[in-house]
């Protein structure tokens, strides 16, 4: 293998890696907003993809009751 071919193939995994990460943040940044709309943060995760966001940023489900006033 020559030397281009090995740029290349280094390339493409760069970008491929750089694809992977930008996709993980996306879906934790969906999953955090849903939950921000939800105010589902003190029970039980709303879908898969929350679920993996509050294992990705070692969030347990327990802690504050916190209702918004209106919800009272």
């Amino acid at each position: 293998m020559n030397g281009s071919m090995a740029s290349a193939g280094f390339i493409f995994l760069a970008i491929f890696l750089c694809g992977v990460t930008i996709g993980i943040v996306a879906a934790v940044a969906v999953a955090i907003r849903r939950e921000d709309r939800r105010y589902s943060l003190s029970g039980a995760a709303p879908g898969v993809v929350a679920r993996g966001a509050r294992r990705l940023n070692g969030f347990g489900g327990s802690g504050s009751h916190y209702l918004p006033r209106s919800w009272s």
